[in-house]
């Protein structure tokens, strides 16, 4: 099994679509790849299979793991004797509650996928605070009971663009161990990409997960991680530290690696050195998407001076820079998890449509991201657009 020496070794997997056989084919070479899952669980271990249930939609809108991919994981994982447990919580603004659990996962997938491998669905919607004194942001977390309770934690995240981190892969999957109505707090207090990055790599430290597996097979593009669109990448991913799969990932979709938060904050604590990170398996070239669709709020690729620039502009003027959320009336149905995730409690929802006020408003997009009705849309005023044409 794995011990704490960090590895930044990545498979990388050719699967071309969801038909199960194909699926589980890849997950098993590319864990294989990397040292095979006796390196990483012992039989009889208790295991949180932790996906990315960010809500429960339906498995082609991608906002979610593909059901096909958790089952490949789940298999693997009991054939070696581990007993398995499928767990999330989904994302704020969600109450973590069991109906809202058992909703999730019927329409994600995910309970079929438990129980055509004979696992169990985790409904206990308890949490426990888990002191991490070594960490630079945070020095403890309230954490769902299962990843407490759980001897191993296997991660099995989606890649898709996101209007708040960029990208979410492997280290932005873990912020679903904490409670749905607990996420505000750290939208709150970590209100740029960069500091929330550092939150999320301590949370990373701390839980510690033994595996990374990606479902890279088709990813989300765009304004996600719910409003964007599927993109076809073609792989699956697999590997033990976080910050190399998604340093792979962030190539794959035409990023730059540190200006993903999580991946810059390891980088500068000399956790991992994205020069380090080797690739095994199949050529990640040969997926690649240069033209992967980037979210709405993201202005990156630029080197040396002219990226200091940028980073100065939107540092200096970014509420001006960053697109405003606003309420599309003609869709919004009034249901207000969009007022319950507001960390700043810019939002409230009367006579069934909800209204957002601006100048309290701190551009997480926590409202456009949980909206499955699709009716937070996002603008820039005239000054925004002159900087958005100005960064590009």
């Amino acid at each position: 099994m794995r011990t704490d020496s960090r590895d930044a070794t990545v498979a990388v997997a050719r699967c071309d679509d969801y038909v199960p056989e194909k699926v589980d084919a890849a997950v098993r070479r590319a864990v294989e790849l990397v040292g095979g899952i006796g390196r990483f669980v012992a039989p009889g271990e208790r295991v949180l299979l932790k996906p990315n249930l960010l809500q429960g939609q339906e498995p082609e809108r991608c906002v979610t793991t593909h059901p096909a991919v958790v089952a490949a994981v789940a298999r693997l994982l009991v054939e070696h004797g581990c007993r398995v447990v499928i767990g999330d919580s989904p994302g704020a603004g969600i109450v973590y509650s069991e109906a809202n659990l058992r909703r999730a996962y019927s329409r994600s997938g995910f309970a079929a996928a438990a129980g055509e491998t004979g696992t169990t669905l985790n409904y206990n919607t308890g949490s426990q605070i888990v002191s991490f004194p070594e960490g630079k942001v945070m020095k403890q977390f309230s954490i769902i009971t299962p990843a407490v309770e759980a001897d191993a934690i296997v991660v099995v995240s989606k890649v898709k663009t996101h209007m708040w981190t960029r990208m979410t892969g492997a280290a932005k999957n873990l912020f679903g161990l904490i409670p749905g109505l607990e996420k505000p707090v750290h939208h709150f207090r970590f209100q740029d990409e960069y500091t929330f990055g550092r939150m999320l790599v301590d949370l990373n430290e701390c839980m510690k997960p033994r595996l990374q597996i990606v479902d890279a097979v088709v990813g989300m593009e765009g304004d996600g991680p719910q409003a964007g669109s599927p993109r076809k990448i073609g792989v699956v991913l697999a590997g033990s530290d976080y910050a190399a799969v998604d340093t792979v990932l962030a190539r794959l979709i035409g990023m730059d690696p540190l200006e993903i938060g999580s991946t810059r904050s390891a980088a500068e604590r000399g956790l991992f050195d994205p020069e380090d990170v080797r690739t095994v398996g199949d050529d990640p070239a040969e997926f690649a998407v240069p033209d992967f669709r980037k979210p709405s709020t993201y202005a990156g690729g630029r080197t040396g001076i002219w990226r200091r620039v940028v980073q100065a502009v939107v540092q200096r003027f970014g509420r001006t820079y960053a697109p405003r959320p606003g309420v599309i009336a003609s869709s919004c149905i009034g249901c207000g998890k969009c007022e319950r995730i507001c960390p700043v409690h810019a939002i409230t929802v009367a006579e069934g449509r909800a209204t957002i006020d601006l100048a309290r408003c701190i551009r997480c997009y926590c409202c456009h991201e949980i909206c499955a009705e699709h009716a937070i849309g996002l603008s820039r005023s005239l000054t925004g657009r002159l900087l958005a044409r100005l960064l590009g």
